[in-house]
């Protein structure tokens, strides 16, 4: 053989090796885009899942803890569209590698249970007492199952592995389900639990013509600049325009410092206040605060405020207040006030469900005496407390009730009972949560 065809022996050859080396590197890049889209779609999906057993445990609480059958067939409702979700979740999980036949045995059964106990409703049958003890069964069921998704999602959080064999003909893909480095278990949870500073209601209240700025006078703008300085302790030539805001509320936005205050265009209302900074430290008490932000909304024109809920978070304490009259409490009427655990500044104030709720209303009527609905609560929960209330519902309507404060006689849970002064209607369930921070509600 000549030496050129020594040449090009070799050159064939070496084209060959590096046909096959990119074909290689291909091959290795698709496989490791084919690992990451599989640990993206594994840590969505257990994400979800482990969403969709929390919301599970929290409907079968509620509905071992309802004493009617509207409020039963409405939670039997939302328990099976909870299960369909967390099935839908778990198709998209390698189920025999996690373990996780069981959690699906269950979750079917509670989706079956759930179906069942509506159908019976709906045909207007009672509910034995050997049902009802059914679901404390299926609670208990949940409440390991959750643990345990929650364990492995804990794990998954600091590095664990997802092992899926033989999907796609890759055997042995070990997937990081869930980063270390994940930004926070909100991104987990991102339901679970709802602040009741926030409103346990607060959904249904806003998004309306408000009420308390009916036939109002316009404040101008210069007016309304004065009244931002006396709310953020300050003179007026230290305040900023920072322009015309829209929408249900209109008001004129000022800044000063890190704080930023929205003025109603009609009536000259502080609607919000909002802090760009962070607290470091703190060194006043938590009932401190709550006086302080008392006082304050006094000083603002909002009168016959009651707090009942706060939470701390970043050294911040928000307190919910509800508006009181005639020893009802009006949970519509809603703000919030943020107060520093440092020095005791007001930071932050949210008045849009006053605003938009506050109103004169009729006299609280009942039909029921609250010793007659306290007998429709649950033989499950003690009672604590009773007080009357009105509660707004999705359809921006507003209920009289007596809420009843219970206890679980089995768990030491604490219960909210919402029952209609007027018809005895259980119309809504709140489970409480207590923390270092403050009071949580699902």
């Amino acid at each position: 053989m000549t030496k050129r065809g020594y040449v090009r022996i070799f050159s064939f050859s070496a084209a060959i090796v590096l046909v096959l080396a990119g074909f290689a590197a291909t091959n290795m890049n698709r496989a490791d885009s084919y690992k990451a889209r599989l640990e993206n779609s594994y840590q969505q999906s257990l994400n979800e899942l482990s969403e969709s057993l929390d919301s599970i445990e929290t409907n079968l609480t509620k509905s071992v803890y309802s004493n009617s059958d509207n409020m039963l067939y409405e939670l039997s409702s939302d328990l099976y569209s909870e299960c369909t979700q967390a099935k839908d979740s778990l198709s998209r999980l390698p189920v025999e590698q996690m373990n996780l036949s069981s959690t699906y045995k269950f979750i079917s059964q509670a989706s079956d249970y759930a179906s069942y106990i509506a159908h019976k409703i709906s045909s207007n049958k009672k509910v034995t007492d050997d049902e009802h003890k059914n679901l404390i069964k299926l609670l208990d069921y949940a409440k390991e199952l959750g643990n345990s998704v929650d364990s492995m999602v804990a794990i998954c959080n600091n590095g664990g592995k997802i092992t899926a064999s033989k999907v796609k003909n890759t055997s042995d893909i070990q997937v990081n389900a869930i980063s270390s480095d994940m930004t926070s278990a909100e991104d987990v949870f991102k339901d679970y639990p709802t602040l009741l500073y926030d409103g346990p209601f607060a959904d249904a209240v806003l998004n309306r013509e408000p009420e308390l700025l009916k036939g109002e006078k316009s404040v101008s703008k210069e007016d309304a600049r004065e009244i931002a300085a006396s709310a953020l302790g300050c003179n007026i030539s230290e305040i900023t325009f920072e322009g015309d805001e829209d929408g249900n509320i209109p008001c004129y936005a000022f800044s000063f410092g890190q704080r930023t205050i929205g003025i109603t265009k009609n009536g000259g209302y502080v609607a919000y206040i909002l802090y760009g900074g962070k607290i470091t430290q703190s060194t006043i008490g938590e009932k401190n605060a709550v006086n302080i932000a008392k006082r304050y909304l006094d000083r603002l024109g909002y009168k016959n405020m009651k707090e009942s809920y706060y939470m701390v978070n970043n050294n911040i304490c928000v307190v919910n207040f509800s508006y009181i009259s005639d020893n009802v409490t009006y949970y519509s009427d809603l703000i919030k006030v943020g107060v520093s655990m440092s020095d005791g500044k007001i930071l932050s104030l949210e008045a849009e469900g006053y605003i938009t709720n506050h109103r004169d209303r009729k006299e609280f009527s009942s039909k029921i005496k609250q010793s007659e609905a306290k007998k429709g609560v649950s033989s499950y929960l003690n009672v604590i407390s009773a007080k009357k209330c009105v509660i707004p519902k999705d359809n921006a309507t507003e209920v009289m009730c007596y809420e009843f404060h219970c206890e679980s006689a089995d768990t030491n849970e604490e219960v909210l009972i919402y029952v209609n002064s007027n018809t005895g209607k259980e119309e809504d369930i709140m489970l409480l949560l207590y923390s270092d921070g403050g009071t949580l509600t699902k």
